[in-house]
């Protein structure tokens, strides 16, 4: 797991530098930076074809959310305001596990709802492509919108509702984590419905953990609860990085244990 980390973390930089290139300067500057944009879920969805969009929603079920920890620029932003709050502000290890947040159902239905009917502009506050799409335009005021997202006859009011998007966002994850990921976005909301009951989880291998509590407080989801050796698969974001400080190597990518056969009254 520990290769895995480091391959997730140069996928995320590596896309989130494409595209911010693309999206800013645009496709010239590289014809490469453009695999950035067609790797994202909803470009994907709304284009003539949709494989990416498949293409991602098979990986999910097979090894849950590694969209959100590699391809997602929002997500990598969240990432480096992480860095900032463990490098920076040395402050480590006091996240804690937390219920999951009704309010993302909320946004999901809003966001679906909102869509056929042509409020576009809503996927420029919490919809990640879209934020940082809009949030281009103040360098690239040719970069081409949906109309009506975001104000998109007027590029400096579209790029200050994405850029304020994005600071929110990362303010947010400076001091709460991945919440945006859990609490917000759709996609993500979408994907967490898929992720558990992903064939492969993450998995705490009750003999070997010694409750040192350092995964459960280090998880930016907030999805480890290590007093019931429990973690919720659906908002994990496959980011690793309970793996990296676990002591014990009691934390796994492992195959979803089968349900027993026999009913739990007839065990012994």
């Amino acid at each position: 797991m520990k290769d895995l980390r480091t391959i997730r973390i140069f996928l995320s930089a590596l896309f989130l530098t494409a595209s911010v290139a693309y999206l800013c300067i645009g496709s010239e500057v590289n014809p490469m930076a453009q695999i950035s944009m067609r790797a994202q879920i909803i470009p994907s969805a709304l284009a003539a074809t949709v494989g990416i969009t498949l293409f991602w929603l098979a990986v999910t079920f097979f090894f849950g959310r590694m969209y959100c920890s590699t391809v997602c620029p929002v997500g990598a932003l969240q990432d480096t305001a992480a860095w900032f709050r463990r490098r920076i502000l040395k402050r480590k290890g006091d996240f804690s596990y937390k219920p999951r947040a009704n309010v993302r159902l909320y946004v999901l239905a809003v966001y679906a709802i909102a869509l056929p009917i042509g409020l576009i502009w809503l996927s420029a506050l919490v919809e990640p492509w879209n934020i940082l799409k809009s949030a281009a335009r103040l360098t690239n005021p040719e970069l081409r919108v949906t109309p009506g997202l975001a104000f998109a006859g007027n590029a400096v009011a579209g790029g200050l509702v994405g850029l304020l998007s994005l600071i929110c966002v990362w303010i947010w994850a400076l001091a709460k984590g991945r919440r945006f990921c859990s609490h917000i976005c759709p996609i993500g909301t979408f994907l967490e419905s898929i992720a558990e009951h992903s064939l492969y989880q993450i998995r705490i291998d009750p003999d070997k953990c010694t409750s040192c509590m350092a995964c459960e407080r280090n998880c930016k989801s907030e999805a480890i609860k290590v007093s019931e050796r429990f973690v919720d698969n659906g908002r994990c974001v496959r980011c690793f990085d309970c793996h990296k400080v676990c002591p014990e190597d009691a934390i796994r990518l492992r195959r979803r244990f089968k349900r027993p056969a026999t009913p739990e009254a007839l065990r012994t």
